[in-house]
């Protein structure tokens, strides 16, 4: 098949059976109940808005419209309307993430994994602040999907079957991996639900933020060793300038960091209810 394009960008109706998902696609999941709604209407009124697609040896890699396509798929179309486009690889990469993301019901694992592709990418070179402007979200809101990618393997299963919300994962991602599979216990409770018969049931995510500040954390204020001895834990250095402070990271603390930053520990401005999410070790026995 002749994939050659004659402008940068054009217009035309291409086989269904030419074109093909990009495997950098970040929307992994796709609601089966939507996507039949979506092809209803696609054989109603057809597509309405035009694939991206982008020629790749012998067919066209889908750089963003892959629900479009499946939905195209169900209605039983053999063409569809696409914008050809020449793009490089890191191009194609960074107009899938972008499109896709700002598109509704994208899961937030996928935005974490979108965001972290961008993140990776050799050049052009992102920075939080940049992919938050290019998505139209604040840097908090990117620095704490990100967070999301280092989830525990049981913890994301859980959140990917919305066995848990996005509030419930935000706080979990903050944690040592032993630490989320132990605080995803605490997101629920089991209830009697009749004779030999208990449901479990979700918790509010107010209860798993007291549970971890109850079980986990660890206040800087009521610490019992220097928080200036950087000998303390020698590979993480002094409290007062660990990287895993709520003080030192302010786009996914913000609003504790700011409200609580009163305590002047060693000539800086530190928390007077700053928790430290250190390692096991940094804490007393």
């Amino acid at each position: 098949m002749e994939t050659s394009v004659i402008n940068a960008s054009e217009y035309r109706d291409l086989p269904i059976d030419s074109l093909t998902e990009s495997p950098n696609n970040p929307r992994k999941s796709f609601d089966e109940a939507s996507l039949n709604e979506l092809a209803a209407s696609i054989k109603a009124q057809g597509i309405l808005s035009p694939l991206v697609v982008r020629p790749v040896d012998y067919h066209f890699e889908i750089v963003a419209g892959a629900r479009r396509y499946r939905a195209a798929q169900l209605a039983g179309l053999e063409t569809a309307p696409v914008r050809v486009v020449e793009l490089t690889d890191a191009q194609a990469l960074e107009t899938s993430i972008v499109e896709n993301l700002q598109r509704r019901n994208v899961h937030p694992l996928d935005e974490a994994e979108g965001f972290a592709a961008l993140m990776h990418l050799e050049e052009p070179k992102y920075t939080i602040e940049q992919i938050g402007a290019k998505c139209g979200k604040n840097p908090s809101y990117v620095a704490a999907r990100l967070r999301l990618t280092e989830l525990a393997a049981p913890v994301a299963e859980a959140f990917a079957k919305d066995e848990i919300g996005v509030g419930h994962a935000l706080l979990l991602a903050k944690l040592q991996p032993a630490e989320q599979e132990e605080a995803l216990i605490a997101c629920y409770q089991e209830q009697y639900g009749g004779p030999n018969k208990t449901k479990r049931v979700l918790l509010p995510v107010r209860h798993l933020q007291q549970w971890i500040e109850h079980n986990i954390l660890l206040e800087l204020a009521d610490a019992p060793f220097l928080k200036e001895d950087a000998a303390l834990v020698p590979e993480a250095g002094s409290c007062v300038e660990c990287s895993k402070r709520t003080g030192q990271n302010v786009l996914l603390f913000a609003g504790l960091a700011a409200q609580h930053d009163s305590c002047k520990l060693c000539g800086i401005w530190a928390t007077a209810s700053l928790f430290c999410w250190l390692r096991p070790a940094a804490r007393p026995a």
